[in-house]
C-alpha cells in the first residue's frame, strides 16, 4: 500500500517510459500486485502497458477532485500504486503529491530541465513540510551520455538539492529504450538489451528502498 508518484515540471524528461518500466519490473519481475494512475493528458503510460499483456489495472483520471478520492481507495487494493502524472505542477499533480508515500523526479542533463527540476523539488519540499517529511523524494537522471561534462555537472547540481535524495543510478540514452514504446514492450523483452534492463533494475532498487 505504498504510493509512488513520477512527478516533474515539464514533459519530454522520461517520466512516462521509466514509469511504465517501472510498473513492468514490480509487476513481472518483482511478482507485486500493482495498480497505475495515468493523469497525464497525454495518456502515454496507459497507452503503453495497454499494449503489454500484463493485466495490470490502469486508471486514467485528470481531475483533481476525483484523484483525492481515488488515490486512497485504490491503494488499498494493492502492494504498490503508481502514478504518471502531467508534465506541470498544477493541481492534480499537487493533489497525487499530497497522497504519496514516494514522489520520483526524472531529469535529462539539460540545463532547461535541471531548471525545471529543481522548482519540483521547491513544490515537493513545500507539501513535505505541511506533511511532516511526506513524500519522500528521489531525483535522477535520464537519458545521461557517458563520460560527459554536461552529465558530471548535472551530477554535481542534484547532490547539492536539498529534500531529496540524488539516486546513484543514471540511465544513460540507449536506442532499445526510445524504440520500447513502439514494439509495444519493455527493454526486457527487447534482444541486446540487458544493459538498459540492468540500469532500471538498479534505480529501481534505489527507489524501494527509499520506500522503507
Amino acid at each position: 500500500m505504498t504510493v509512488i508518484s513520477f512527478t516533474n515540471l515539464k514533459g519530454g524528461v522520461g517520466k512516462s517510459s521509466t514509469c511504465a518500466h517501472f510498473v513492468y519490473w514490480l509487476s513481472a519481475i518483482k511478482k507485486k500486485k500493482v495498480s497505475v494512475v495515468d493523469s497525464d493528458g497525454q495518456g502515454s503510460t496507459h497507452m503503453w502497458l495497454s499494449g503489454i499483456d500484463l493485466n495490470i489495472p490502469c486508471h486514467r483520471i485528470t481531475d483533481p477532485d476525483t484523484l483525492a478520492e481515488e488515490i486512497p481507495r485504490l491503494e488499498q487494493e494493492v502492494d504498490y500504486l503508481v502514478v504518471d502524472n502531467a508534465g506541470n505542477l498544477g493541481e492534480a499533480t499537487r493533489c497525487t503529491l499530497l497522497t504519496a508515500k514516494i514522489a520520483v523526479i526524472p531529469v535529462t542533463p539539460s540545463g532547461l530541465d535541471l531548471v525545471s527540476a529543481a522548482a519540483a523539488v521547491k513544490i515537493v519540499r513545500q507539501i513535505q513540510r505541511a506533511r511532516n517529511g511526506l513524500p519522500k523524494a528521489g531525483i535522477f537522471i535520464n537519458r545521461g551520455i557517458k563520460n560527459t561534462k554536461l552529465l558530471r555537472e548535472a551530477e554535481e547540481l542534484l547532490s547539492q538539492l536539498e529534500g531529496v535524495t540524488a539516486f546513484k543510478q543514471i540511465i544513460y540514452q540507449r536506442q532499445a529504450i526510445a524504440d520500447a514504446f513502439f514494439q509495444k514492450t519493455t527493454v526486457w523483452g527487447m534482444k541486446g538489451a540487458q544493459d538498459g534492463a540492468s540500469d532500471y533494475q538498479k534505480l529501481f532498487t534505489e527507489i524501494l528502498r527509499l520506500a522503507k
